[in-house]
């Protein structure tokens, strides 16, 4: 991967876009520490405790686009999102805040820079991708361009006995076997069965058949622990929109991910965060698509999808 400028990004908060207005943006996600040094141990010894989240902004003096946002100080949460340029697929971090400040400061030179911090409420920073390229605006109901997560992967050909074979894709692999004889399956390095059946490789792991006669196999790439998506709605005309993050297993046959449709927009400057369970597959393909009930003429949005990398955790 090409290492990359921070040229072309866009901030959007509270679904309004002041991407126009940001000077600098300063994004973290800290861990609490829990000290658990007990009397045997003659060094420190720490668990990780609650995740959290700060993203910091300077910003222009703008009366038309940034200071009636920020100046407003509202008391409820805010979400925030990051984009790293504005392409399908781009990374993206977003996080429910509470906006705690907004802090003009005036050099000597003329200039009026105001500083701006939200810290994360009950939910962690969360990095992601852009499941629209920036900004969408749809004039009827839409079914977005997909993004591959996949990374063009395609199912190996079954290898010679004894030769691992690695999962090249970002996603885990559902490894379907059948048929051959066979002896052992070797998940990295662990043995997890005797022939034929489905197997669960990592993302970067490898498998090992060992056999006399060759099986098939069929790779899946979906991961299995759920996700998160956001919304931001920047500007709408109309009656309602309702966005859906849907997903497939071979870009043709799509379905709405459950738990992952957003409750209809009916005004701009809106936001949302949903999340599934974190046991559900969310499958290689995934997109966005609009539909309406009562009619709009131009929904402007973006929306957010983080897969969850592990298993067990609550977010």
């Amino acid at each position: 991967m090409t290492k990359q400028s921070g040229l072309g990004d866009a901030f959007w908060v509270g679904g309004n876009d002041i991407s126009g207005d940001v000077q600098t943006v300063k994004v973290a996600s800290p861990i609490a520490v829990l000290d658990s040094t007990d009397i045997t141990q003659s060094a420190n010894s720490r668990l990780y405790g609650h995740r959290d989240g700060t993203m910091d902004l300077t910003v222009f003096m703008d009366p038309t686009v940034a200071h009636p946002v920020l100046s407003a100080l509202p008391t409820a949460d805010t979400l925030m999102t990051y984009a790293r340029g504005t392409t399908l697929g781009n990374p993206a971090a977003c996080l429910e805040a509470k906006q705690i400040n907004y802090d003009p400061t005036r050099a000597t030179d003329g200039s009026l820079l105001i500083t701006v911090q939200g810290q994360g409420d009950g939910f962690g920073l969360e990095w992601g991708v852009q499941l629209t390229a920036g900004l969408r605006t749809d004039t009827a109901a839409t079914n977005g361009t997909s993004l591959d997560q996949g990374a063009g992967f395609s199912t190996p050909s079954v290898p010679a006995s004894l030769t691992p074979v690695t999962n090249t894709s970002p996603l885990p692999a559902t490894v379907v076997i059948s048929g051959g004889t066979m002896t052992a399956v070797v998940v990295n390095g662990v043995t997890v069965g005797t022939g034929a059946g489905t197997y669960t490789v990592p993302a970067s792991g490898t498998i090992t058949l060992t056999y006399t006669v060759a099986p098939t196999w069929t790779w899946t790439l979906q991961s299995a622990f759920g996700g998160q998506a956001y919304l931001q709605c920047t500007a709408f005309t109309g009656t309602d929109v309702t966005v859906h993050v849907q997903d497939s297993a071979d870009n043709s046959t799509f379905a709405d991910v459950t738990g992952l449709v957003f409750t209809a927009t009916t005004a701009a400057g809106t936001w949302q965060r949903l999340a599934t369970a974190n046991t559900a597959t969310l499958r290689r393909y995934v997109r966005v698509t609009t539909t309406t009930s009562g009619g709009f003429t131009s929904a402007t949005f973006a929306v957010v999808l983080n897969r969850n990398p592990v298993a067990g955790v609550v977010f």
